[in-house]
This record gives structure tokens, C-alpha cells and sequence, in this order.
């Protein structure tokens, strides 16, 4: 089996039972910007278990601007929308080739 390391952003419930987890599972990050028609804003958008930003907006819309996809890559608290419980620690860990976790890195 194939593997590689990946850091990962964990809820503190997550980190008790990582084995189910993917590095693609959903997490959203929250990001706040200054907008010129209508002052400061809060968004949300997808982002990745691993990090990566995806291109939707927390309700599904496709269509996140290079700059905002930037802001949701900085945020290192992102949450599961499911429990609405901030993944706020990063780990390191050994991933399979489908991005399923497999142990965490030493």
C-alpha cells in the first residue's frame, strides 16, 4: 500500500477517533473581508480536511474568488459543519492512496 504524509486539521472529539476520516472530509472555513458596497463581511467557504480550498461557498454555491479562496486557506480553525465543533488542531498523518487516514506521522 502506497502512502504519503498530509497535515490534517482535527476537532478535539475527531482526534479520539481518527480512523473513519478522509482528507477530503468538509470543513468550513470562516472568512471575514472588508467589501466596498457593503462593508466588512463574514463568509463561508469549504474547505478540506487536508487544507486544500475547494471552489463552493458553505451552501453549496460553485464560484470562490482567488482572493477569498486565499483568506479560507489562512484559517487555521476551520469547523465541522455537522457538529459545529472547531477543528483547531493540526496534525501530521499518514495517508492511503484514497486519502483515508492510516496513523499519525511520528
Amino acid at each position: 500500500m502506497k502512502t504519503h504524509t498530509e497535515r490534517w486539521a482535527f476537532t478535539k472529539s475527531e482526534l479520539k477517533r481518527p480512523r473513519h476520516l478522509m482528507s477530503h472530509d468538509e470543513l468550513v472555513a470562516s472568512v471575514k473581508f472588508h467589501c466596498e458596497e457593503t462593508g466588512n463581511t463574514l463568509d463561508a467557504v469549504i474547505v478540506y480536511r487536508n487544507g486544500e480550498v475547494s471552489n463552493r461557498w458553505a451552501d453549496g454555491t460553485a464560484g470562490i474568488p482567488a482572493l477569498i479562496a486565499e483568506l479560507a486557506a489562512e484559517d487555521e480553525s476551520p469547523y465541522n459543519p455537522d457538529t459545529h465543533e472547531a477543528a483547531d488542531t493540526w496534525r501530521d498523518v499518514v495517508v492511503d492512496e484514497e486519502g483515508g487516514f492510516v496513523r499519525f506521522a511520528e
